[in-house]
């Protein structure tokens, strides 16, 4: 399985699925046809029974510079009808990418701006290089947040530190992202994508209906009652019990053996 796009393109060997964003020389903007892309990548992604993690790489010195500000200024007059274009696709794309059971590890080895915190925001677990920083960038040019921002910093930082940094503006270092949950891991950028890259091939080896259950069950977790809280991980877990991976589980325990999940 692999996918070919002029954004995004994805290869696919041992249950890891590898996403590179491809447009360097552009810094590997959000825009309608990235949009398109990751929303047909997304379905093939979170459909596939092969897929057992996600690697999210780009190319060039910029994760990715945010919205495509060059296509704002050429279309001006159209920005309200485009901007619900462009975020149909694109936060379509974020929704599944959030719901699939496969886990997703992001490497990011170049700046990151806008919507692009989101979207890195929205990964289990991130990998990031010592060197990069990441900038809010929606209140310069007066717009207010989208790609899933409230959501995914507000988890990662906590709501009133995200909302201090896309309120302010601000842009923050690598050290300061790893302080308040921004980002997971930090490394001198050359380690950056091997040390992703092992944490992917660990998850891919890994019980992937059980982490979607997980993935699900903190999603939205402090906006449910503990008594819905309490049930849903009590339901996700019976469904749990009954897989092949969970059975495979309790048998390697048992007799003393590292576990090989098959992800079903």
């Amino acid at each position: 399985m692999e996918f070919q796009g002029q954004s995004i393109r994805m290869t696919m060997e041992d249950g890891l699925a590898r996403v590179i964003l491809c447009q360097p020389d552009r810094g590997n903007p959000i825009d309608g046809r990235l949009g398109g892309e990751l929303l047909e990548l997304s379905g093939m992604l979170m459909t596939s029974p092969r897929v057992r993690a996600v690697l999210m790489v780009a190319e060039g010195r910029f994760f990715s510079v945010g919205g495509d500000l060059n296509s704002f200024k050429d279309r001006i007059d159209e920005l309200p009808k485009l901007v619900l274009d462009w975020t149909s696709d694109f936060h379509t794309a974020l929704a599944r990418l959030r719901r699939m059971d496969a886990p997703m590890v992001c490497a990011v080895e170049g700046g990151v701006a806008g919507g692009a915190v989101a979207m890195m925001a929205f990964a289990d677990v991130i990998h990031a290089a010592d060197s990069v920083k990441f900038t809010a960038a929606f209140p310069a040019i007066g717009f207010c947040a989208d790609s899933g921002t409230t959501v995914s910093l507000s988890e990662r930082m906590g709501i009133a530190r995200a909302r201090r940094f896309i309120l302010c503006n601000e842009t923050i270092a690598a050290s300061e992202a790893q302080a308040t949950g921004l980002v997971d891991h930090l490394h001198p950028l050359a380690e950056v994508r091997t040390a992703a890259e092992a944490t992917a091939q660990r998850l891919a080896q890994g019980p992937t209906r059980a982490y979607g259950m997980i993935k699900r069950c903190f999603s939205g977790a402090l906006g449910r009652s503990l008594d819905e809280q309490l049930e849903m991980e009590a339901v996700s877990l019976s469904q749990a019990a009954s897989f092949a991976d969970a059975r495979e589980g309790i048998t390697a325990f048992v007799q003393k053996r590292k576990a090989d999940f098959t992800g079903s």
